[in-house]
Formats: structure tokens, C-alpha cells, sequence
């Protein structure tokens, strides 16, 4: 007997989507109302009886939601559930796979931006300069593309990299088979040209012409990149970071890019958001800035796939079948 739907959603609403859950669970119980602000509380009768919450938050007291029994997130990161007084049993899903295309997309635009010098020829149209140097005019296809976390946005940008004729190099704390249960792009569960593991970065950094990363943000990723690592890239080699910029060590960054000794950078996510007019990123030497926007909600597809997953996870809920991106209990307690 499939499990009672009492749902709560504090997400933007797609219509098309919502009216495909109400068909596939008329008997279900759905309310709507306003994402829910961190710290926010709601009213206890409100939550009282709820047996599926979808938002990126949970309430601030959370304690209320004695007969939940799924929660699913509208974000990759789940560090929002740190402490949060949910019921013991509740299953958590986050929404990896959702921003993979857009992201994958901006590191190829970075790529050819970075490979083709896009910024300069742009200077030089600003100054009405013909120039037609060599620069301006080399490939992509054969470099070697190496990209540092294997998960589901990195494997877009691999099977997007190998459209593009790149070697795809990857290195990973959890391997490259498939990954079942999880939400992503078509076509992207592929394997590497070569995978490396965590003791291997030496290697996998120093024969690379692009490093991608797409690792999240934890205690054992912060400053993985330091002078020390950045300067085994080869000089001819660009940094594209969609991730989190504090991955990367930002004085090494800003050294290798003023000495030369990194080609370029292309950068999504900032040390410093909203970046004031005096970050030095604005102007390090070959760098691209963007403002956080490689993957994001305001992507017109963003709500759409959002709602294909939660209601791909419905049906696989009601079923008791293991639900997409479903998170250990162990890894957000």
C-alpha cells in the first residue's frame, strides 16, 4: 500500500508539473505557499501532519514535523540540514543533476573564450584594431581537459568535452562506474580517458590544459589548490572554477595568474558575492569573471527539471522504492 501523500511545497510552482502530481496522487493532500526563509518558522498546525516537505529549507522548527517522512531539497548543498530537529527515519533528497547542463555549458563557453583569447580580440574590436595574431586562431580539439570531482555535473562536462574532440582526464574520491539513482542529463554516466584518485593529483594535474572543477565545497576540499598544486599545471594550462571559490587558495590564484604561471582562469563563484569594485579579480591578468551564474534558478528550465524530480521521487516514495539523490542519514546529521 503506497504511503500518504500530506504535502507541503515551498517552491516556485510549475504548473504543467504540478498538475502531473495531482493526477498521478488524487487523493494527496498538496499545499503551496512561499519558499521558506532560513531562520523562518511556520505555524506548528501547518506542519503538524505533513508527510512530505519539498523546499530548500527546512523550518526553524523543523521539531513540528513529527510525521514527515521525506524531505526533498531544491538544492545540490545540504549543509542547510546541519542540526536541523527532524525526525528520526526521514528520508533526504537533494537535487543534484538539476543545473548540470547550464553548468557544463559556461565551462565549454569558458573554455573556447579562454582557448580562442575571446577577450582580447573583444579589446581589439572596442579599439578598432585589426589583428589577426595567431593566438586568435588556434583549436581546442586534441587538448586535454582534466576535471577535479566526478559527480553528476562533472559528468556533463565530459560527455560535452568529448563532443569537442578533448581527452578527458578526472579524478575522484568515489570512482567512475555508474551511478545508479541518480538525476542528470542523458547520456553524461560515462567513463573518463583516465581516472585518478585523491593521491594521484601530481599526476593528473601536471598533463592538463584545462582544469575543471566541480567538486563541492568541504572540509577536505577547501584550498585543495594552493602554489603548491597550482604550480604543477603547465603554463600553458587555464582554471575553470563553477564550484566553490574557496576550493582554490585565492592568494595562489592571484599569484600564478600575475606571474604568468597559470594561462587564464575562468571564474563563476566569487570569494567575495556581490564582488566590490575593488576585488582584484576584476582585472587579474587573462581571467574571466562571471556572477554566479553558470548554473542557477533563473536558468528557464531550472523549475521544470526541478519538478521532474520531485516527481520522479514521488512515484519511487509511494512505491518504497530508494529515491533519486537520496542522502545517507550519517551525511547531514
Amino acid at each position: 500500500m503506497a504511503d500518504p501523500v500530506n504535502l507541503l511545497v515551498a517552491q516556485p510552482v510549475h504548473e504543467e508539473w504540478l498538475a502531473r502530481v495531482r493526477a498521478a496522487v488524487p487523493d494527496a493532500v498538496i499545499d503551496l505557499r512561499d519558499p521558506i526563509v532560513p531562520g523562518e518558522k511556520l505555524p506548528e498546525a501547518e506542519l503538524r501532519h505533513r508527510t512530505v516537505l519539498f523546499t530548500d529549507h527546512p523550518p526553524a522548527n523543523a521539531e513540528a514535523l513529527a510525521s514527515l517522512r521525506w524531505l526533498q531539497l531544491g538544492s545540490a548543498g545540504y549543509q542547510q540540514l546541519a542540526g536541523a530537529p527532524l525526525p528520526d527515519g526521514v528520508r533526504v533528497a537533494n537535487a543534484s543533476g538539476v543545473n548540470d547542463i547550464p553548468i557544463a555549458e559556461w565551462c565549454v563557453l569558458m573554455m573556447l573564450t579562454l582557448g580562442r583569447r575571446l577577450p582580447d580580440a573583444l579589446r581589439d574590436q572596442a579599439a578598432r584594431r585589426w589583428n589577426r595574431d595567431v593566438a586568435y586562431q588556434v583549436e581546442v580539439r586534441g587538448r586535454r581537459v582534466g576535471i577535479f570531482g566526478y559527480g553528476s555535473i562533472g559528468r556533463e562536462v565530459a560527455r560535452l568535452s568529448r563532443g569537442l574532440g578533448l581527452e578527458v582526464w578526472a579524478l575522484s574520491r568515489s570512482g567512475f562506474g555508474p551511478r545508479p539513482d541518480r538525476f542528470g542529463a542523458a547520456g553524461a554516466d560515462i567513463a573518463p580517458d583516465r581516472g585518478f584518485g585523491p593521491a594521484e593529483l601530481p599526476e593528473f594535474l601536471a598533463g592538463l590544459d584545462v582544469l575543471v572543477i566541480t567538486a563541492p565545497l568541504t572540509d577536505e576540499t577547501r584550498g585543495t589548490f594552493g602554489a603548491t598544486e597550482l604550480a604543477l599545471l603547465p603554463p600553458r594550462a587555464v582554471l575553470l572554477n563553477p564550484a566553490r571559490a574557496h576550493i582554490v587558495d585565492e592568494t595562489a590564484l592571484l599569484d600564478a595568474l600575475g606571474s604568468g604561471r597559470l594561462a587564464g582562469a575562468a571564474l563563476d563563484s566569487q570569494y567575495r558575492e556581490p564582488m566590490p569594485p575593488d576585488d582584484p579579480f576584476w582585472t587579474a591578468p587573462n581571467t574571466v569573471v562571471t556572477p554566479h551564474v553558470s548554473g542557477s534558478t533563473g536558468s528557464p528550465h531550472f523549475t521544470a527539471r526541478l519538478w521532474e524530480l520531485f516527481a520522479l521521487n514521488l512515484g519511487r516514495f509511494r512505491s518504497g522504492e530508494p529515491l533519486l539523490n537520496e542522502i545517507a542519514d550519517r551525511d547531514w546529521r
